[in-house]
């Protein structure tokens, strides 16, 4: 019987190796909470899909949409309000594959986090003054933050099983799915503690609390490494060997030879 071939073990049999598959990215503290991290991205599709049906039934909001003395919103703008979130996250996430190949999986979720931001500023400034206005705002706002959630959606699972160690990948990746049960406990608790306010704070603090998941999960963004997948696909594998995310620098050049020939 032939005898099992031992694993390379130092640093020349490293670069020799043909064997890629012995190569693995150590389970570090690192490595987890960057990936942490990273799942906080599924609060913004969890809260935005819960706040609006507790918005939508308060008081304040609906006349503010159907004008004074409504009591309940038309089904048809009920409708396009609900489902104008889905109609941005579809063209979102459409459009962001190929962008997290062209800048980068890193700054496509930082810019998908700006414009769900640009998203919440809008719906926040809807007034009770102008019924037609309101509409607009609000349909207009969750356009744009949908974009901004098809964005983070579609790009921030590919970076995270582009980051995370083969061992633990498929525990964080499904964290994501844990964020969205969260956001939408958030926004239950978020409505229920000021239905009963008798200002517009009543719909406003709702919507404008999507504010901090824009903010915090762009602004941290900018102090994770980008994926070294996407420098190799980029035809810079100096850069991806150089990633703090990869394992010691013997085996780099194995992961670099592996992506490449992928």
């Amino acid at each position: 019987m032939a005898e099992k071939a031992s694993p390379p073990q130092s640093h020349d049999e490293l670069q020799r190796a043909d064997d890629v598959e012995r190569i693995e990215a150590p389970v570090t503290w690192k490595a987890y909470l960057m990936c942490a991290f990273a799942t906080f991205g599924g609060i913004f599709f969890g809260y935005d899909s819960g706040y609006i049906n507790g918005v939508s039934g308060s008081s304040l909001f609906i006349e503010a949409v159907e004008g004074p003395g409504a009591t309940a919103l038309a089904s048809s703008r009920q409708s396009l309000i609900v489902s104008i979130l889905s109609c941005g996250t579809f063209f979102g996430a459409l459009m962001a594959g190929d962008l997290a190949d062209w800048i980068g999986r890193r700054t496509t979720v930082i810019l998908g986090c700006f414009v769900y931001v640009a998203g919440c500023v809008v719906q926040t400034a809807t007034t009770v003054n102008n019924q037609t206005q309101a509409l607009g705002l609000i349909v207009s706002g969750r356009l744009l933050a949908g974009f901004g959630v098809g964005h983070v959606s579609a790009t921030i699972i590919m970076y995270m099983s582009e980051i995370c160690p083969r061992k633990v990948r498929g525990a964080l990746v499904a964290g994501y799915q844990f964020c969205i049960t969260v956001g939408l406990l958030l926004a239950s608790c978020v409505v229920y503690a000021t239905q009963d306010r008798e200002d517009t704070g009543q719909y406003r603090i709702p919507i404008a609390i999507q504010f901090a998941w824009g903010l915090i999960l762009g602004i941290g963004l900018f102090f994770l490494p980008e994926s070294p997948r996407y420098y190799v696909k980029r035809g810079n594998p100096e850069a991806a060997r150089l990633s703090p995310l990869q394992a010691p620098r013997a085996a780099h050049r194995l992961r670099v030879h592996r992506v490449r020939a992928r």
